[in-house]
């Protein structure tokens, strides 16, 4: 009798070369269930080639790796993940922020006494500049009969150079009888750096030339070249509690100006706060009758915008 020969291939034969173009062709499908089926069928057809058929799929396991590795290596890199949208000023655009304020307040000095206080701040802010304004004004009567009147304006634009640095210019006017003025003008310009400027703590200084006129009451008008130096300091001390301390020194042959407001802010509702603050103001050289030193205590309230 003559024995059948099998049609399959011994152990260690070569997969024709059809059977090898169809698995490579299942596994750059990208369907794996098809890919499988493909793969266990070939085996099946041709055990002895079972071998051949596993060193295929290793290698397109390889280049697949390869190819991924690669294209990762040319992505451009994702820009990191920021937990809140840019500022306008880091956009290139320019971010408005402000603050209104009243509330009452308690003085010591030329005009001791009670009586209410408002005021408000208002900030314009680019990519390289920003322009500062505020004004305050304090308000006294007593028995129909104005005891204190002082009111305070200021602008200040600066020009940023670098990261820290800025060249600023400060216009300031101020009236208050009760010390014996009835208008004061300040102009100065100079260099200023900031020393902090994290989130929860800032600090800035700057100092420069001045240019005060003064108009006493009943008195001839007064005009002296000065310097000024300046703190701007902030801090975060919780959540809701913020402190801040502005002082400023004006210093001239005839006398000198010496400013300090320390303030501690309480976050109540959203955007509105509460604010203890006291002022102290001294004049090396007050007018004829007046005291050097004033002091202002203020409790108000503070809606930011």
């Amino acid at each position: 009798m003559i024995e059948a020969q099998s049609s399959k291939p011994a152990p260690g034969e070569e997969l024709p070369a059809g059977v090898r173009e169809m698995v490579g062709s299942a596994l750059e499908s990208g369907n794996a269930a098809e890919a499988e089926v493909v793969i266990r069928t070939a085996k099946r057809a041709y055990p002895g080639a079972a071998d051949a058929i596993e060193q295929i799929v290793a290698q397109w396991k390889v280049m697949r790796a390869a190819t991924a590795i690669a294209r990762a290596d040319a992505a451009p890199a994702a820009p990191a993940r920021r937990d809140t949208a840019p500022t306008a000023a880091e956009a290139g655009g320019t971010r408005l922020t402000g603050e209104g304020e009243a509330g009452a307040f308690a003085n010591t000095g030329n005009a001791p006494g009670i009586g209410l206080v408002g005021g408000f701040k208002l900030l314009a802010e680019g990519q390289n500049w920003r322009v500062a304004t505020s004004a305050r004004a304090d308000y006294q009567e007593t028995a129909d009969v104005v005891t204190r009147e002082q009111y305070r304006f200021s602008a200040e634009p600066n020009y940023k150079f670098d990261d820290r640095g800025y060249i600023y210019g400060l216009g300031q006017f101020e009236k208050d009888r009760f010390q014996g003025f009835a208008s004061r003008y300040s102009i100065s310009g100079g260099l200023g750096y900031s020393v902090l400027k994290d989130e929860g703590a800032k600090l800035s200084v700057k100092a420069g030339p001045a240019w005060r006129v003064t108009n006493p009451v009943g008195a001839e008008r007064e005009s002296v070249v000065a310097g000024l130096a300046s703190i701007e300091a902030k801090f975060k001390l919780s959540p809701s509690l913020e402190y801040s301390q502005d002082a400023s020194a004006y210093v001239d042959a005839q006398g000198s100006t010496f400013y300090t407001l320390a303030a501690l802010d309480s976050r109540l509702i959203g955007k509105l706060k509460a604010r203890l603050s006291y002022m102290i103001q001294h004049e090396t050289a007050p007018e004829l009758g007046r005291l050097g030193t004033d002091t202002t205590s203020r409790l108000t309230l503070v809606y930011g915008f």
